[in-house]
C-alpha cells in the first residue's frame, strides 16, 4: 500500500515537472527586426471611411519601390494618393503627394518599436510638419502589442501583431501587422472629438497581394 501511495506520488511530481519545463521552454513570439516586403511587391487594400475621413469605400493599391531621401535609399509604398517613404525601421519618414513634394514628415520617423512581443508598452514623443501650411506640432504617443492571433481577411488568414496606438492630437488607431509579408493588413483609425478635423472612421483590410520574387 505503502509502495503504490509512493509509485502515485511520484508520477504526479514526475508530470508537473514536465508541464513545468514544457511551459518553460515555450517561447512567445517575437520579431526581431523589420523586414519589409521585397521590391516590386504589390498588395491592395479596401477602404471605408466615414465622418471627417469623408463618405466613401474604395481600393487602393500599393507598389514597392525605392526612393532617395536625403542622400539614403527608404522603401516607398506608392499608391496613386501618394507615397509612403519608411526608413530601415520601417517607422514612416514622409508622405509624398503624386506632385512627389512632402505633405507631411515625422521627426524623428514614426512607427513600432522593435523588437515586438506582446505585452511591450512605450511613449514617445514627435513632431509632424504638415508643408502645406508650413506648420509644426509636437505630440506624445503611447503604444501597445496587445496579441499576436490570426487576423482573417479578405486575403487569406495571416499570424499578425495586433497593436493600439494613441497620440495627444486626438487619434488612435489598431493594426495588425503581418511580419510574414512585412506590411500591415488591417487598420482601423478613429479620430477622436480631440482632433481639430473632427471625429470620423476609417477602415482598412488586405483584399489582394503578390509578393515578388
Amino acid at each position: 500500500m505503502k509502495t503504490t501511495r509512493s509509485l502515485k506520488l511520484y508520477v504526479t511530481i514526475a508530470a508537473l515537472t514536465l508541464a513545468l519545463v514544457s511551459g518553460g521552454c515555450a517561447t512567445a513570439p517575437k520579431a526581431e527586426r523589420y523586414v519589409g516586403p521585397p521590391i516590386g511587391t504589390t498588395y491592395t487594400l479596401t477602404r471605408s471611411d466615414s465622418g471627417s475621413y469623408g463618405s466613401s469605400t474604395t481600393q487602393i493599391t500599393y507598389k514597392i519601390s525605392e526612393r532617395t531621401w536625403e542622400g539614403k535609399q527608404v522603401k516607398a509604398f506608392a499608391s496613386p494618393e501618394g507615397v509612403l517613404l519608411l526608413n530601415a525601421d520601417g517607422a514612416w519618414i514622409s508622405v509624398l503627394g503624386p506632385d512627389d513634394k512632402p505633405i507631411f514628415t515625422w521627426d524623428p520617423p514614426i512607427g513600432p518599436d522593435f523588437p515586438l512581443e506582446v505585452g511591450k508598452t512605450w511613449t514617445k514623443s514627435y513632431r509632424v510638419t504638415a508643408h502645406a501650411v508650413k506648420q509644426t506640432v509636437p505630440f506624445d504617443s503611447a503604444w501597445k502589442i496587445d496579441a499576436y492571433e490570426d487576423v482573417t481577411l479578405p486575403a487569406g488568414t495571416f499570424k499578425a501583431f495586433k497593436m493600439s496606438y494613441s497620440d495627444t492630437l486626438g487619434n488612435e488607431q489598431i493594426f495588425w501587422y503581418m511580419p510574414e509579408l512585412g506590411f500591415v493588413g488591417k487598420r482601423m483609425d478613429k479620430r477622436t472629438d480631440k482632433n481639430r478635423t473632427g471625429p470620423g472612421m476609417r477602415n482598412s483590410e488586405l483584399i489582394s497581394y503578390t509578393i515578388a520574387k
